[in-house]
């Protein structure tokens, strides 16, 4: 008899942020500020607990909306690439490359642990908070987490991370 993996997905209507975010690529070229309506999806693997789920749909649910709403209606920003440098003052955050310059209001921005604004990386920082969030609730019965982002209806990037630490 094989052993049965059991999975949880959500991904919901209200799993969307828009943001604006530049990337980038190709070594040393830089995009134009630009913005995506982002779509996320959240899957959790372990095995089914004593009432026979793998967990709370309502608890992971809540735990990505979370997130989603962190980012909505922000601009997003990275905090570890080595040529766009990020900094704020009481009132303003600043970012450079090279000879180009970008300033918002502190309010509008989210600087994320990221070397660059992708949708690789996003799926990345939300599925280490969904997991900080729901760790305690969920403890140590699952296995891993995938977070998937959409920039563009069918352009996905996923990152997908074991739950035990």
């Amino acid at each position: 008899m094989t052993k049965a993996t059991f999975r949880v997905d959500v991904t919901k209507e209200q799993f969307v942020f828009s943001a604006a975010h530049f990337i980038t690529f190709a070594g040393d070229i830089c995009e134009r500020l630009h913005g995506h309506n982002y779509g996320v999806r959240a899957s959790v693997e372990g095995p089914l607990d004593e009432n026979r789920y793998v967990v709370d749909f309502i608890a992971l649910r809540d735990a990505v909306l979370q997130q989603t709403q962190a980012l909505d209606h922000h601009v997003v920003l990275p905090r570890d690439h080595a040529e766009i440098k990020i900094i704020s003052d009481a009132k303003e955050t600043t970012a450079t490359f090279r000879q180009r310059r970008w300033v918002f209001p502190n309010e509008d921005c989210v600087i994320l642990p990221v070397v660059n604004t992708t949708a690789e990386e996003m799926a990345r920082v939300i599925a280490e908070r969904v997991m900080e969030a729901t760790r305690e609730q969920f403890s140590d019965a699952i296995d891993w987490i995938e977070v998937a982002v959409d920039e563009n209806h069918g352009q996905w990037g996923v990152c997908r991370l074991p739950w035990k630490k």
